[in-house]
């Protein structure tokens, strides 16, 4: 009797053994992946959403939300800091316009390699406009991963007041003047505004894009705003105030104000704000969402938003990665940013995934109609580009709100920023 229960205790052990070795083998073939992000207050549902999702399909992948940016710019310094002190994560969201910071300094690491490998990578939703977004020096260093450009976001009550219906509305900036016009003169709103203030002059850049403008030469070597096309963009800025009655003295927090509260008829800002927009809305009035001012075949349009970019230089755990990247900026991800964000999400079967959510709420749509026009948002080379940015905002801000020469205003800048590249 002892003997028979000693064998059963000894294969008891050997059991529970196995079970532990077992388990700790599994762990230590986890491979684990630190990721950082931006804006937690849009995002955190979203990746904690899609990370469920990766879980069930890549159980032996463990994800590690470490540092969460509060801004794109705290994202750059802090990453910019874990490289000097060997601390960085494996994957970073960074804000598209910063990745080249992190392409110069050598952090963000090329998925060319990668993406040769695959098989039928375009018919995935992957192509060439999204690499395009984070491409430096010929080498693609990340895929965006939500992004948004800028639209219009109309008061239909206000716009039926003022004698519009959905298929007039404006469709230049001209007739948006007009618009702003007419819906001061029949109502006791405001006619519209233009963020011009928004994040790293990215709406500046809407303006010389559409029209085909660059901030530099193909050289990158000599600034070239004080060409018509630069002059023109900052010129456009000029004109909002002057003929279209845009106030100067308006900041974006009075207008979103004036906007959610029924008191502006249009405000011309990123498609991102779209859900915060129709939630702060509710059914006071109706909104109509469409298509940046005067766009033509040749016109581009800045792409903001984040993108995904591989930190780490460890060749197996990049592997992992690698899997990573394509899972948040495939259809799964898509799936997720397009229902839960105001973002777009660049890969381009996203609207065939996302059919049945545009048929209930076709405001969203607007901006995936605007994909043709993709192209990246600008950062000047070397290390003074938020030096740079700081001096067209402030340009700009003079533009809007004095009565100086536009022309010599822009002159100066260019002079300022061709001291700061390289």
């Amino acid at each position: 009797m002892k003997k028979n229960t000693t064998m059963k205790m000894m294969r008891m052990a050997l059991l529970v053994a196995g079970l532990v070795l077992a388990m700790g083998a599994s762990a230590l073939a986890k491979t684990q992946i630190v990721i950082e992000y931006s804006y937690p207050n849009l995002f955190d549902e979203v990746q904690d959403d899609i990370i469920e999702q990766f879980k069930a399909i890549e159980p032996d992948i463990e994800i590690k939300v470490r540092t969460k940016y509060q801004s794109y710019e705290d994202g750059t310094k802090k990453i910019i800091r874990a490289a000097m002190t060997n601390s960085l994560p494996d994957v970073s969201f960074q804000g598209l316009s910063r990745v080249r910071v992190l392409v110069e300094k050598g952090i963000a690491q090329p998925l060319d390699a990668f993406i040769a490998k695959e098989k039928d990578f375009d018919e995935k939703g992957f192509y060439d406009a999204m690499f395009q977004t984070c491409k430096f020096n010929g080498k693609v260093y990340g895929l965006p991963f939500a992004v948004s450009q800028p639209i219009g976001f109309y008061n239909m009550d206000l716009a039926r007041k003022a004698g519009y219906t959905e298929e007039t509305l404006p469709k230049t900036w001209k007739e948006v003047y007009e618009f702003a016009h007419k819906v001061q003169g029949n109502t006791d709103a405001k006619g519209f505004f233009y963020f011009w203030g928004e994040t790293g002059f990215w709406q500046l850049q809407a303006l010389l894009f559409a029209e085909g403008g660059h901030f530099m030469d193909s050289a990158e070597k000599k600034v070239t705003l004080n060409t018509p096309k630069g002059y023109e963009a900052f010129a456009r800025l000029r004109e909002m105030v002057v003929k279209g009655g845009m106030r100067k003295d308006y900041d974006w927090s009075s207008a979103k104000t004036d906007f959610y509260s029924g008191k502006l008829g249009l405000l011309i800002a990123s498609s991102s704000i779209l859900r915060n927009a129709q939630e702060s809305i509710g059914d006071r009035f109706k909104i109509k969402t469409d298509f940046f001012p005067s766009l033509h075949a040749d016109s581009k349009l800045p792409v903001g938003g984040n993108a995904a970019v591989m930190v780490t230089k460890d060749k197996e755990k990049q592997k992992a990665v690698w899997k990573f990247i394509k899972f948040w900026c495939g259809v799964q991800g898509a799936k997720v940013v397009g229902l839960k964000t105001g973002y777009m999400a660049p890969n381009k079967n996203a609207v065939a995934a996302l059919r049945d959510a545009f048929e209930k709420n076709p405001n969203a749509l607007t901006v995936y109609k605007h994909q043709p026009y993709m192209t990246g948002w600008y950062a000047f080379p070397g290390k003074n580009g938020l030096k740079i940015t700081e001096l067209i905002y402030n340009t700009m801000e003079k533009v809007v709100t004095t009565d100086r020469d536009t022309k010599a205003l822009v002159d100066k800048l260019n002079s300022k920023i061709q001291k700061l590249v390289p």
